[in-house]
């Protein structure tokens, strides 16, 4: 991975101004209301179409939850543009190298019938040895898996995974230079 494209900071405490090549992982750690107009604060999918929103000015529709993205969003769009997703799930039949890449939309199945809403993330970055996701709602916020593991545990008849969306390469572009901030709110 190359690191010196990606930038992490960790120890931040409140909420940014919105900077094109920035990117706020919010963490609820204070019980104070936040507000965004991309979502559901603190939750995986407003990362995802805030992401989108301010570093591509792209989005999609309103969605309940990460198992409605995975099997109703086809698009990402905006005024102007309109950009196909690719879906796959099990069984993977290229290289990890064709679905894990920076803008893949990764997806978790459901673990609890008490909690049906699933799980996304967004890999910002990925190569023969690391694949690095952020999310929101989960922990760590920035993730990182061996790229074989990964997709080993994805291309499994049990595995948790319940797919990925991939991106045109037009749109992937730069998204290994965005710089994830963790605010905690």
């Amino acid at each position: 991975m190359n690191n010196t494209n990606t930038k992490y900071s960790v120890n931040k405490i409140g909420v940014n101004n919105i900077d094109i090549n920035n990117i706020d992982i919010f963490i609820s750690k204070t019980g104070k209301k936040h507000k965004t107009k991309y979502g559901l604060p603190f939750q995986c999918v407003e990362l995802i179409r805030r992401f989108f929103s301010i570093i591509k000015n792209v989005s999609f529709p309103s969605v309940v939850d990460a198992v409605e993205f995975f099997n109703v969003i086809e698009t990402l769009e905006n005024s102007e543009d309109i950009y196909r997703l690719r879906t796959y799930s099990y069984p993977y039949t290229k290289s990890y190298s064709y679905y894990l890449k920076p803008g893949s939309i990764i997806f978790w199945k459901y673990k609890k019938t008490y909690f049906p809403y699933g799980h996304v993330a967004l890999i910002v970055d990925s190569n023969d040895k690391e694949t690095t996701i952020i999310q929101q709602n989960l922990n760590p916020p920035i993730k990182k898996y061996d790229t074989k593991t990964l997709f080993d545990k994805m291309n499994n008849s049990n595995s948790k995974f319940a797919g990925i969306k991939t991106i045109p390469k037009i749109l992937s572009k730069g998204i290994n230079k965005v710089i994830f901030d963790m605010v905690y709110v």
